[in-house]
């Protein structure tokens, strides 16, 4: 009896219970990359070309107020500044203004379900008397797919800073991306999409066995996204210190002369 106690006291301070605090942010990961994304395509469209050589100043007055703004801001800098644009920043040392403006930047959202939806029972009144509370069916899914989609149009328009002339207008330029998500039978989510490399299976990718399903060949990123070097003006770079002058006795130094030595009759070259 007093080892049946003491195991029961053992096992009962060996058990115990631990807590995790889970917290989310105001927006989804999946939406953000989705949407800058769509900015990193659109703008990759535009050729800054025209910039080339020029001091250009970055007017973001008319985007304030777009999702991501700042975003958008940052990446047109970068590429008009590797497009041999030279960024300023103040208005008036600038030769040129560069306005933007987004036409659109946001998500759109659809789901499908293939079961039976859920289903709220309302509570049933009787004798003017409410007996009972509604309940709630959950639903039932044998396939179910939610598709989001990320829109961004963007236009740039460029003019001269004193006189107002126009130089250059890039036209509106627009791009999308989409996440899609699949359950079937209750397993998932099967992911793919411009921000997945490949179809996945909970974060992790997997073969293409689900037909309908798999992923694309063209989801990589374009070139403005990935990471590049540019060469320093040469004002900027250190000089090679000058090696010493080569005297041609060095590049071609003199034949010696042979030696003739005569032994027994015979004439020896050395």
């Amino acid at each position: 009896m007093f080892r049946f106690g003491l195991t029961c006291l053992v096992l009962f301070a060996s058990v115990g219970c631990g807590t995790t605090k889970w917290t989310d942010t105001s927006r989804t990961a999946t939406e953000q990359l989705l949407i800058s994304y769509s900015i990193d395509q659109v703008v990759e469209q535009i050729n800054f070309s025209a910039l080339r050589g020029k001091k250009v100043f970055i007017k973001t007055d008319a985007i304030q107020t777009a999702t991501d703004y700042q975003y958008i801001s940052t990446t047109i800098r970068q590429h008009i500044s590797t497009c041999g644009g030279m960024l300023c920043d103040k208005q008036e040392d600038a030769e040129y203004i560069a306005e933007i403006r987004t036409g659109a930047v946001g998500t759109d959202r659809n789901d499908l379900l293939y079961g039976v939806p859920a289903i709220t029972i309302p509570s049933v009144a009787f004798n003017n008397t409410t007996t009972g509370a509604g309940s709630t069916i959950p639903e039932i899914p044998f396939v179910k797919k939610t598709d989001q989609r990320a829109v961004a149009k963007i236009a740039v328009f460029v003019y001269h800073r004193e006189t107002g002339r126009p130089l250059w207008c890039s036209g509106n330029r627009q791009s999308e991306s989409r996440a899609k998500a699949w359950w079937v039978f209750g397993a998932g989510p099967f992911t793919r999409g411009s921000i997945y490399n490949g179809t996945q299976f909970d974060g992790g990718k997997i073969p293409k066995v689900i037909p309908g399903i798999s992923s694309s060949e063209d989801d990589e990123l374009q070139p403005l996204t990935m990471e590049r070097y540019f060469t320093e003006p040469k004002s900027l770079v250190q000089a090679e210190p000058e090696k010493p002058a080569v005297t041609p006795e060095v590049l071609n130094p003199p034949i010696p002369t042979p030696k003739i030595i005569q032994y027994g009759g015979v004439t020896i070259h050395r």
